[in-house]
Formats: C-alpha cells, structure tokens, sequence
C-alpha cells in the first residue's frame, strides 16, 4: 500500500489504452490489490504465498531460502524476496517476448541489467537512489545502470544529482512524473473546517511537525480540524504528541482509508508535511478533489508540482511557525482558497494517464532510437597527437547515418561537454584546446537527440610511443585513448602548461639520477632548483639542484641520504617538482606516453640505507625494529642501534614522481 504499487498501476493504466501491458508481482499475498488496476492490465505473480492458494508455494524450501543475486538488505532473519521468487524472475526475464521490461525496485534493477533478452531495459526510480545503502549503490552506479536502456526519476533535481552520481549515463537519464489518475466522485466544495493530510507515518513525513502547527492554529480557529490518514511505526509516538499538546479536539489519526481520495474530498485544505518527498502522489491526488495544498520547499517534489500562490503554498523546510500560517492564511481568505482550489485540479491534469503515456512512450522512442545508433569507434592517436574517431557501422545497418556527432564528456563533470562533428563517420578531436586535464567518455549523438556511449573498438597509441614533438612555449597536452574493463571507450587528456616529462631515472649507488625535457614558456638552467614536497606536511620541502641543462633538457641527482635523514614513521611521500628560473612549479613525471598507468609498468630498485638513530634506555620504547636496552640502576643508558629506510622511486596515479621512504 505505498506510493511506488499505486505509482506503478496507475502507469500500466494509462499505457494499456495504446500496448499489451503485464505486471510482474515477485510475491502474492494478497487476494486483491489495495489499488484499481485496469481491467486491461494483465498480472503475473511469480510466487504465490496466500495458505489457502491451490498455487501455494510456501512449501518449497526455496521460498524460506534467501537469494543469491538479489541484494538483500542486511541484518533481515527472514527472506521478503525469496530465492524462489529470484529463480522464477530470472527465468521470466529470459524468456519474455516483451518489447520493454521495466524495473520499479532498485534490487529487481540489478537483475533487470544482467538479463540477456534483447528487449529494451528500463528503471523506474520512485525515490533517491543517493540516500539508497551502499552495498545497493554500488552495483546499479557501476554494474547496473551501464547496461540500461534509460532510467527515469520523479524530479529535473533527481536528473541533476544522479547524473553527478553516475556521470556515465547521464543522456540515459529522464524526468518521468508519477500518473495520478483523476479518480472520480465527489470534489471538495471547500466549506467544511478540515485539514487533511496522508501518509507513512514515519519520521521524515514530519507528523509531528504537523501536529505541533495545527497547535497555532487550533489557537486561532478552534473550530478547524486535523484529519491525518495513514499508519505507521510512529503512530503511538504521534498520539502521545496529540495528548501532550491538548490536541484530542482538534487532531485526529484516521487510520488507513481506501481510496484515500474520497476522504480528501470532505476537506478544504491539504498539507504535505514531509522534510523529503522524491514525488508526493498523495499531493496531486488532494488536488484533483480540488484541494490547495501547504507544502514544506523539501527536496525536491512539491516545488515540482505546485506553483506557490498559484494553486498552493510553499513553506521553509522546518519552519513549523511558517507551516501554522500558511494554513491560517488559507483558513482566513476564502476567495483565495477556493481560487487556489480551482488551479490545483488544473494542475493535477498534467499527471493523467494521457499526458504519462506520452512521456514514458517519449522517453522510450529515444531509448529505442539511441540502440540503432553506432556502439562501437576504432580510435587512433595521429603523428600530431590529434586523435582519430572511426565509428564503426552496425552490422545490421552496414553504413554509418549521416546527421551524427561526436560528445566527448567529462566523467567527472568538472568540464562543459565538448561537440565535434561526424564526417563520413569520422572525427578529429585536436590535440591542443579541446579537451581540459581529465578522463573523458565519448558518445555518439543523433541530431535527433538520442545518444549511445561508444565502446571501444581498435585503440591505436603508437604515435605516443617515441613521438618527435618538440617542446614549445604552449605547454604539454597529450590524449591517449583507452578502453574500460567494461569496453567504454575513454580518452586520458592531460593539459600542462609548465611539465618536465622523465626521459631517463637512474638508481645509483648514493643517488637517483633523473633526465627530463621541459614543456611550457619557461627554461630550466643549471642551479634551478628541484624539489621534493613532504606529502603529508607541504611545508616540508627538500632541494636540489638542477646539474646540467641544455636547450630544453635538463638532469638532477636526489641523494639517496638526503631522503633517508628526513624519513620519519613508518613511511613517508614526496612529490618532485622543478622551480624553472623564477616561475612557479611545474610537476615532474611520464605523461606523453602510450601507458596509461606508468605507476603499474615502471619499477626502479629500491636501495635501502642504513641510519645510525640515538636511543635512550628507559625513555620510552623506540620505533625501531632492534634496541639493545640497557640500565643500571636509576641510570639511563643511551644506546645505538641501526635501522633501515628503503627508498622507492615511482610514479603517481596522476603520473607525477616521488619518492615513498619505508622503514624496514
């Protein structure tokens, strides 16, 4: 009985005038749905739990059994969703004949997205799948919505935060409202002295905060009632509340109703009390009995629904003493109530069964579209370093449209998205001026609005392999191409307007020798400085001269005592950059390379280096492996020991050198 079954039945109505619509139930419980559901909407239930059902699966020891696949919520004793019920969707998801399957449970989602029917695979998100636990985000943000054909949300607010969430799915991602269907009978005539409200009663749905309202304005107009439909884990909490502010006259706990709707007809004011509501169906259902409707601004479905002093009002989340006076406001202006009651049914017109189907068959013309676009591009790295995209036809289609163009899109989403156009299926994205320091995805787009993320097809970096580009004043930019372990393809740009790229690192008996070429307007001269920046405190530095420089080239030494004099801990990181003349810092390490990972491929040997360390007996235990202890009497006798630092030349996740000191 909750706002994702009504949500989704309503849905099924509505489409079920234009396709053949069928809802899969995991579980059956009940004899009847506690919602009208269109006679032209077929059910199936996968697994039947009535005792008196002949189709009666409790006896099967699958059906106590949890599942294997289904991420269940931890800490349950007793399987909601049974291993049973898992086997028969995994079986039905296989075996449809359906041209659309559509999820409306995160955890179906996740098998929605590893079935292998060709049909298009789509999510319905009826809530925020930000606050959903981790162990369920990580597999939809990495595992399941990749392989999706689209996924819808409530609000333009949800698009924003889950295409931040999931920058990779982004063009996937659509707004598709709840259908909330105009159920007929009786409207409010908007005399009676009642205020309504519905729903969970849960914390979030800010009863209580309610109540505490409704004291003010039981204050003001002590003939004006409270009527609040619903049940919950907080029901004896809000009664007490109800006692403990002398509310018995004036607000009353209705318990369940069916169809709550008829009951929101006898008031002449709804509030949505909730501090979050992904949607609120229970909003548009009071305004189609012509209510207006308070609402806290909460994130993020009242302000998508109600338009404040048009058809409704809008309070600060909280404010219970703004709530009060809205309410008040309403009570005392009947010209503005019954007008604002006028514009709310208008508005509940924009969620009927007419306007949903239209998004949701939008919403999948584009999914449809976006499937017969190109899926995969060979990419190349030309001499220049511009980079090459070939699109590669489908084979179904044997050429490649016309009227497409290459996004090339920040996984990150700390950049713009950058538009380049298809010619004959190929694109130029130019080395320099195109695309900021980060990890970008590509993704063919239609001029019709449809987009696909390209996979990667033959990815060809061989012109970074010992490229002949000549240093120059603009700096270094390079892009190399990649496929993901899933097969996105994704390009490595790095953009450095001052680099010293490592040409040659030697470790030595008493030193690390390290060659570099400089990119950017500055020159490195002998007597430059090079230094090593504690990455724990940044205010420690080490230097070191730069000891020979020739055009752009140049050559340093780091003395390995030098790191092992200032090694302190277990271990310690610092970070090599160079000083050109009297500029600033340009970062030291192995960008213009085909390896997209140097830290994986390049390693030096570790030296290790041996300290003398002053210790004394008695003072407390040293951090070093091996310490004669030594007392006589009340003496304290100060002893020596050796310890050993291992110096570990290396390069960054970013490509930057440093130097890790370990004790050992």
């Amino acid at each position: 009985m909750g706002g994702v079954v009504s949500a989704t039945q309503n849905l099924a109505g509505a489409l079920a005038a234009r396709h053949e619509v069928e809802i899969v139930a995991l579980r059956k419980v009940r004899d009847a749905s506690y919602f009208a559901l269109d006679s032209r909407v077929t059910v199936r239930s996968l697994t039947d739990l009535r005792p008196h059902s002949p189709a009666y699966d409790g006896d099967d020891p699958l059906a106590h059994e949890f599942p294997l696949r289904y991420p269940y919520p931890e800490g349950e004793k007793k399987p909601v969703v049974s291993r049973l019920a898992e086997k028969r969707l995994l079986a039905y998801l296989a075996g449809t004949d359906a041209d659309v399957v559509v999820s409306s449970n995160p955890r179906i989602t996740t098998l929605l997205a590893t079935a292998s029917g060709r049909y298009l695979k789509v999510a319905q998100e009826h809530s925020m799948p930000g606050i959903y636990p981790a162990s369920v985000r990580k597999i939809l943000f990495g595992e399941s919505y990749p392989r999706l054909d689209a996924i819808t949300v409530l609000t333009p607010e949800e698009r924003t935060s889950l295409s931040g969430l999931v920058p990779d799915v982004q063009g996937r991602i659509h707004v598709m409202p709840n259908c909330i269907p105009d159920p007929g009978g009786r409207l409010s005539e908007g005399s009676s002295k009642v205020v309504v409200a519905a729903g969970v009663f849960k914390p979030h749905k800010n009863f209580d905060g309610l109540i505490d309202a409704f004291a003010t304005v039981a204050a003001r107009h002590p003939d004006w009632r409270l009527r609040i439909y619903g049940s919950g884990p907080e029901e004896s909490a809000l009664r007490r509340r109800i006692q403990e502010r002398g509310l018995y006259n004036h607000v009353h706990l209705m318990g369940p109703a069916f169809p709550v709707t008829a009951e929101f007809a006898k008031g002449s004011v709804f509030v949505l009390p909730s501090l979050r509501e992904p949607f609120g169906n229970v909003t548009v259902e009071a305004m189609t009995r012509r209510l207006p409707v308070v609402a806290l601004d909460c994130d993020h479905g009242p302000r998508n629904i109600l338009t404040h002093g048009e058809d409704g009002l809008l309070v600060p989340p909280g404010d219970t003493e703004a709530l009060a006076q809205a309410v008040i406001d309403l009570i005392e202006d009947d010209d503005r109530r019954r007008a604002m009651a006028e514009k709310a049914r208008r508005t509940s017109e924009r969620y009927g069964p007419g306007p949903s189907a239209d998004r949701f068959e939008a919403i999948l013309t584009l999914a449809a579209a976006a499937r017969e676009l190109p899926g995969a591009a060979d990419c190349t790295v030309l001499a220049g370093g511009d980079l090459q995209v070939r699109l590669r036809p489908r084979q179904q289609a044997g050429a490649v449209p016309d009227g497409l163009s290459l996004l090339c899109r920040d996984v990150q989403g700390r950049n713009d998205p950058v538009t380049l156009s298809f010619v004959g299926g190929t694109a130029i994205v130019p080395r320099r001026g195109t695309l900021a320091e980060g990890t970008w995805e590509l993704v063919v787009v239609s001029d019709q609005g449809p987009e696909k993320v390209l996979r990667a097809g033959h990815c060809d970096a061989g012109h970074l392999v010992a490229p002949d580009w000549e240093p120059g004043p603009e700096g270094l930019h390079v892009l190399l191409p990649h496929a993901e372990e899933d097969g996105r393809l994704r390009v490595r740009s790095r953009v450095r307007a001052e680099h010293a790229e490592v040409t040659r690192l030697e470790v030595g008996e008493d030193s690390v020798l390290v060659e570099c070429r400089f990119w950017g307007a500055g020159t490195v001269a002998a007597g430059d400085v090079v230094t090593a920046v504690n990455r724990g405190d940044r205010g420690r530095e080490l230097s070191f001269p730069v000891v020979r420089a020739e055009g752009t080239r140049f050559r340093f030494e780091t003395p390995l005592d030098t790191l092992v004099a200032e090694h302190a801990g277990e271990e310690q990181i610092w970070d090599v950059w160079v000083r050109p003349g009297t500029a600033g810092r340009a970062r030291v390490g192995m960008l213009l390379t085909d390896i997209l990972h140097p830290y994986k491929v390049f390693r030096y040997p570790r030296p290790v280096r041996r300290r003398p360390v002053v210790r004394t007996a008695g003072a407390g235990r040293p951090q070093g492996r091996r310490f004669l202890r030594a007392a006589r009497g009340d003496l304290a006798v100060a002893v020596r020991e050796q310890t050993g630092v291992e110096i570990r030349p290396y390069y960054t996740t970013a490509a930057q050198l440093a130097f890790k000191t370990v004790a050992v």
